[in-house]
């Protein structure tokens, strides 16, 4: 594709995907206000109130790192991964 280097059709195009822009945007919010719901929206959720930040998920799973666990993470990587994807399968 070829830019045209008439700045009046440059300018007549951005113009054009502006507008298409927004029809997209206006038909995309009113399929979702249809499947969720005029109250479906995110916007007064604040994502910072969540969990504090020794609260969030990689504390949660520090047991693991403990020393007492180490030559069992050790072995556990040196096993060949089909023999670690099975483990994985069926240990929660």
């Amino acid at each position: 594709m070829s830019f045209p280097l008439d700045p009046a059709e440059l300018h007549r195009r951005t113009v054009e995907l502006h507008a298409r822009d927004e029809a997209l945007g206006r038909k995309v919010e009113a399929r979702v206000t249809g499947i969720y719901g005029a109250s479906g929206s995110m916007e007064h959720y604040r994502f910072d109130d969540s969990f504090d930040r020794d609260e969030q998920a990689t504390h949660k799973i520090d047991w693991v790192h403990q020393d007492n666990l180490r030559a069992v993470r050790f072995l556990y990587r040196h096993l060949p991964r089909p023999v670690r994807f099975i483990i994985k399968k069926f240990v929660p």
